[in-house]
């Protein structure tokens, strides 16, 4: 199962020819994973406060559009494995069928991987069930590894 969330280009993410400037597409990825984990009941300011976090160790991005200031965009989330202590995540940012010109085009398409880890130390640890129940399923396989 895919998550989803729509949000609209903002100035703050545009550089001075109004493009979606490259950093600001991993802030909106970050805003992605944050409300994922808010929507299945694991608000990330939660697992801090008790000492946890999952930090993206890896990334693999693919530019496939520009986005422009006061576009609407989907962006989307799915789990491509379940490790011990790591998720590996894929995401895709489309154009809303709100933006000017009706499309759904593919703007990005990301591969990432993210630890459970303590904070500030950073030591991985293994998702505890709770977590792993409610991540399932969002994984686009049902197979999860040690």
């Amino acid at each position: 199962m895919k998550f989803t969330v729509h949000k609209r280009v903002r100035f703050q993410h545009c550089d001075p020819a109004g493009i979606v400037f490259y950093p600001q597409f991993y802030v909106l990825l970050h805003e992605v994973q944050e409300d994922f984990l808010a929507h299945i009941g694991f608000p990330e300011h939660d697992l801090i406060a008790r000492g946890m976090g999952l930090p993206i160790v890896d990334m693999k991005t693919e530019f496939l559009g520009m986005c422009r200031h006061g576009d609407a965009l989907s962006l989307t989330l799915e789990l491509t494995r379940l490790g011990g202590a790591s998720l590996g995540m894929h995401y895709e940012i489309h154009a809303s069928p709100l933006t000017p010109g009706g499309s759904t085009a593919i703007k990005l398409r990301a591969q990432g991987v993210v630890v459970h880890s303590t904070v500030p130390q950073g030591k991985p640890v293994r998702i505890p069930d709770d977590l792993r129940l409610a991540l399932r399923p969002y994984l686009q396989t049902l197979s999860e590894t040690p």
